[in-house]
């Protein structure tokens, strides 16, 4: 009974970590999405600025509409900076402050990742089931019948 008692403890401990990890792998998918963004972002912003000045290019407008716009000044970038508040920044603080935002996020991931392999780690170590001993082999409980058995 109690062998019984253990066995659903650590079957509950192990669902437990199973959860935990895939919360994990769910967050690590939300960062790497945002990182993809960012990275899209700053592509973006660099091909604007090759085009340069007067270039027209088209822009969305929702899901299904497009128009088109002329660039005029890619001197000024405004950025999200956060809790629905922007900041105007030159295009050089633009594309760095997006970049330094994808490190930030890379080392959030990072640290997401080393928890995982902790979580596997302890599920390793802290769950391993009891071997069961090993019954010595005699003539009688041998499976199949060797010539080292058989009698003379």
């Amino acid at each position: 009974m109690a062998e019984k008692k253990e066995q659903v403890r650590v079957e509950d401990q192990v669902r437990a970590l199973i959860a935990q990890i895939e919360s994990i792998r769910a967050e690590i998918t939300a960062l790497d999405t945002a990182i993809n963004a960012l990275r899209q972002t700053v592509a973006t912003l660099r091909t604007l600025k090759r085009l340069g000045q007067g270039k027209s290019v088209l822009i969305p407008v929702g899901s299904i509409a497009q128009v088109e716009m002329k660039i005029e000044n890619l001197d000024r970038v405004v950025v999200s900076v956060g809790q629905n508040i922007s900041a105007e920044l030159s295009y050089d603080e633009a594309v760095k402050y997006i970049e330094d935002e994808i490190e930030r996020i890379l080392a959030l991931r990072l640290v997401l990742e080393q928890t995982i392999a902790d979580l596997y780690t302890q599920s390793t170590s802290s769950f391993k089931v009891p071997k069961a001993k090993k019954k010595r082999r005699t003539r009688s409980n041998f499976p199949l019948s060797f010539p080292f058995f058989e009698e003379a």
